[in-house]
């Protein structure tokens, strides 16, 4: 099947029926077309791509992540790219910024197929049969493990990290979308200790709830020194959001250890302000 997409990410599939964007000159055989939309704000692009296609293939189909699709099934390497793999969807939390209680439901666990980046909203919430044959499934694969999906740090085990100490771990992310949570990360600090500072990441959603600058800042700053390498994100809602230039001065900084990390390094006042100005342009 033809799969196309509003827009590239680092998750596209790479193959020869994947497209972005609007029907090349040469195309390939008649077949079913599926355009394939993740945020909502691409919807309008996504339904216009779907004309676009119609008019050299009868069999066009529009849906995806942004028109709620729950993700019944999950095929490696059709709308995501190969290495990728989902072995659950849903979750038990109802976190009122996350889409997926509202697209996907409660948990539930799937197929396991192989890969090497675990994708799972929330795989340590699935059973302890199903985790344990998930970790096998990752022994076996060819690149060291990404668990990108983030993995709970209230459900976090010592016998989860006897099984991260049998794999190849390239990065083991977390979350930290409240100052609530910090004494969960704080834990996960103590429980991950032998693990370096280059593989422990952790996704931090920053301006919710009316939350200022500082406080997003001082939130990353202890993450960072709690030994985690912090991603921010901006809110957003299904609707396309515009933040001012120092909110987004602040996501790109924390988004990009290269520039956080650089700053150690630096004891000059003057000297650091230039440093982050040029980093963050």
């Amino acid at each position: 099947m033809i799969r196309v997409f509003p827009r590239r990410t680092k998750w596209t599939p790479t193959d020869e029926l994947t497209f972005i964007g609007d029907p090349p000159l040469f195309r390939p055989s008649e077949q079913p077309v599926y355009v394939s939309v993740t945020f909502t704000w691409d919807i309008p692009e996504g339904e216009r791509l779907k004309e676009a296609w119609q008019q050299y293939y009868p069999e066009i189909y529009l849906g995806g992540p942004a028109f709620d699709d729950p993700g019944e099934t999950f095929v490696p390497g059709r709308f995501i790219k190969h290495g990728v793999t989902f072995t659950s969807r849903g979750c038990i939390r109802r976190c009122p910024w996350c889409f997926v209680p509202e697209r996907e439901g409660w948990i539930r666990e799937l197929a396991i197929q192989n890969g090497w980046i675990v994708q799972d909203n929330n795989l340590l919430a699935c059973s302890t049969e199903h985790q344990r044959k998930v970790f096998a499934m990752l022994q076996r694969q060819p690149k060291p493990i990404k668990f990108a999906g983030g993995l709970d740090s209230r459900l976090l085990l010592p016998w989860h990290i006897d099984e991260f100490k049998r794999l190849r771990i390239d990065e083991l992310w977390f979350a930290c979308d409240t100052k609530n949570q910090l004494s969960s990360i704080e834990r996960v600090a103590d429980l991950t200790s032998d693990f370096p500072t280059s593989k422990k990441r952790c996704y931090v959603l920053i301006g919710f709830n009316g939350e200022s600058r500082l406080e997003a800042e001082k939130r990353l700053e202890t993450i960072y020194q709690l030994g985690f390498l912090p991603f921010a994100q901006l809110y957003r809602t299904d609707k396309q959001q515009y933040w001012s230039d120092p909110w987004k001065r602040l996501a790109r900084k924390w988004s990009r250890p290269a520039a956080y990390r650089k700053m150690e390094t630096i004891a000059d006042p003057d000297e650091e302000a230039e440093v982050l100005e040029r980093l963050t342009k």
